[in-house]
């Protein structure tokens, strides 16, 4: 009776340190596809960023034969202030919602994934 409580306790603590490895390796897991998701996300706007940059030189060049280099400089100073207020006062809608949407839906289908394999 004494080594069946003995085999028993072994057996629970084998149990709860694997099930806590396999909480690790779930956490590690997650928090990669995130952070690879970020890294995308990152690498995609810096690119964005500087297309538009370019778009702009290139619009101001073409804007300062017509009405002058300086007010082609301030009217492209205008349009960066403009997205910038845009970006701005839609902070929460584009960042906050959108990446607890994504995160969740992320989650959730990994999970059902998870959940079909076991």
């Amino acid at each position: 009776m004494k080594e069946e409580i003995e085999n028993l306790a072994e057996d629970v603590q084998e149990y709860l340190l694997r099930h806590a490895e396999n909480v690790k390796m779930r956490v590690v897991e997650e928090l990669s596809v995130i952070m690879g998701d970020m890294l995308a996300s990152l690498v995609i706007f810096f690119m964005l960023f500087t297309a538009f940059l370019f778009i702009l030189v290139g619009a101001v060049a073409a804007l300062a034969q017509l009405v002058g280099f300086v007010f082609a400089i301030m009217l492209a100073g205008a349009v960066i202030m403009a997205a910038a207020l845009a970006v701005y006062f839609l902070r929460i809608r584009i960042f906050v919602d959108t990446l607890v949407k994504h995160f969740s839906r992320l989650l959730s289908v990994r999970k059902e994934v998870r959940d079909e394999q076991e």
